[in-house]
């Protein structure tokens, strides 16, 4: 079980690494220096305004399939077209309902033109999605990675024409952004259902109503949980846009940042499509989890921590690299969001193990003080602060909501954490901060210290044995050793 992990996580981590990186800066990142700050802000704020609601989309549909076709592969056959039929009209009720409080909000027609399309995006992304949960379920991993990929990989291909090569290039428009995207998530979820129906004899079978209302009654808690977090995790950009005056230009430069962000929780969402049919898988065979959890929980903190630190003190380098607009206000929002990836990375290993677990309930209400908590601090920070009180509002509520994610897993996985294990987890991101602060006083280029201070924070890692080589290679190479606790 390790070693398809282990080996798969690789194989995963390898193609999202050549191509994801590749669309952030090359594409997404040129596309705002293009059309400007308040251009793309407006597109940034519509993007969050849609995915808002996409939960209506896939309603737990995309969890709940994962979790029951990987414990029982043959369930894929007669689920298929009755989850298929039922996401058709899922997405007839999140385009109306996405629309209609649109209109409500008082979006203006340029909005609401903008909105359409991606609403339209989100469709087919939900599809794709539910093709991956298919493919992972059965642990066909390569292949789903390659699916992953692919939608980016076809965008980067039509925007990098009309950035680069179009005789129109000059004129750029952020409309021309999304309809690339729009046809490379077409010919994805074509592709996406083909493998799934070669993987897998389904049925094609006529729809049956009780079968899909007890789907969704059991995947309702999914579809609450992925509600919360989503008003708690994309909120933001679309506060700063309502409440400031100049919250176009504010929700851009918090884009900016929140790229980033984004660009590494890509990684982390990535541990967690592999660990949920693991997870599930060991569950189901009533074996212990708590191993596999503190791994990969520890694995993954100390390459956030290392990244995390390092982008925090070098923060002013970096945007002034990818940024040429970047100023003052620019670089005191990008630590504070970059920080945020150390407990959302967390979460998607302790999350992702106690949605294994089906411990739904516990997850619903961390999720819902999280909504609270992100509301009332954005409401407070924003109208005074603008996207710099919103950076801290995400910080805040990040930390809050995987600390009690950690304290759920310790009670339900049976997790323990020795006061030796806490000290040595402070003291590691003690010298990590003094390792990237020495960093920046080298005379040397910027580019440099930066990995010069990544590569200190691995080694810190490995010789406080939170990354243990011995054990990490076994795992690799799927040895029958177990992972000793610590």
């Amino acid at each position: 079980m390790r070693k398809k992990f282990a080996t798969n996580l690789v194989f995963l981590l390898a193609a999202n690494f050549i191509v994801k990186p590749f669309w952030i800066f090359g594409i997404d990142r040129v596309v705002q220096n293009r059309v400007g700050p308040e251009e793309y802000g407006l597109y940034f704020a519509v993007f969050n305004y849609s995915f808002l609601f996409s939960i209506v989309l896939d309603f737990g549909l995309n969890n709940f399939n994962n979790r029951a076709v990987s414990r029982n592969p043959s369930r894929l056959s007669g689920y298929f077209a009755n989850l298929f039929l039922l996401k058709f009209f899922l997405s007839i009720t999140y385009t109306v309902l996405t629309f209609l409080f649109a209109s409500a909000s008082g979006y203006t027609d340029v909005q609401l033109k903008l909105l359409l399309s991606l609403i339209l995006n989100q469709i087919l992304l939900s599809a794709i999605l539910f093709f991956r949960s298919n493919l992972a379920a059965l642990q066909f991993f390569k292949t789903d990675a390659i699916v992953s990929v692919l939608d980016r990989l076809l965008t980067i291909v039509f925007c990098g024409w009309l950035l680069w090569f179009s005789s129109n290039k000059s004129d750029f428009r952020i409309e021309w952004f999304i309809h690339a995207q729009t046809f490379a998530l077409l010919i994805t979820a074509f592709v996406a259902g083909l493998l799934v129906w070669s993987k897998n004899h389904v049925r094609l079978e006529i729809w049956k109503p009780k079968f899909s209302r007890n789907i969704l009654w059991s995947s309702a808690p999914f579809a609450l949980l992925a509600l919360l977090m989503g008003i708690y995790s994309r909120m933001d950009a679309i506060m700063i846009e309502r409440l400031l005056p100049n919250g176009k230009e504010e929700a851009g430069i918090y884009a900016a940042s929140f790229r980033l962000l984004d660009a590494a929780n890509q990684f982390g969402y990535l541990f967690s499509v592999l660990l949920l049919p693991l997870f599930a898988a060991l569950i189901r065979q009533k074996s212990p989890v708590n191993q596999l959890v503190k791994f990969s929980a520890e694995l993954i903190f100390a390459g956030s921590v290392a990244l995390s630190m390092s982008c925090a003190f070098f923060g002013n380098e970096i945007m002034q690299l990818l940024y040429p607009r970047a100023n003052e206000n620019w670089y005191r929002i990008f630590p504070l969001i970059m920080l945020t990836f150390i407990p959302m990375s967390s979460v998607y290993v302790f999350g992702t193990a106690l949605t294994a677990k089906g411990s739904m309930k516990h997850l619903n209400i961390i999720a819902i003080c999280g909504v609270l908590l992100n509301v009332v601090l954005n409401l407070m920070a924003i109208p005074k602060y603008g996207a710099y009180g919103a950076a801290w509002a995400t910080l805040i509520t990040q930390s809050i909501v995987a600390f009690l994610h950690l304290l759920v897993a310790m009670h339900l996985l049976h997790l323990r954490y020795s006061g030796q294990s806490i000290t040595r987890i402070a003291i590691f991101i003690l010298l990590c901060s003094a390792a990237a602060l020495l960093t920046t006083k080298i005379p040397a280029p910027w580019i440099i210290n930066f990995g010069l201070s990544v590569l200190v924070c691995v080694v810190f890692a490995i010789a406080m044995n939170l990354l243990p080589l011995k054990e990490t290679f076994r795992f690799f190479r799927g040895g029958n050793s177990t992972i000793a606790p610590r």
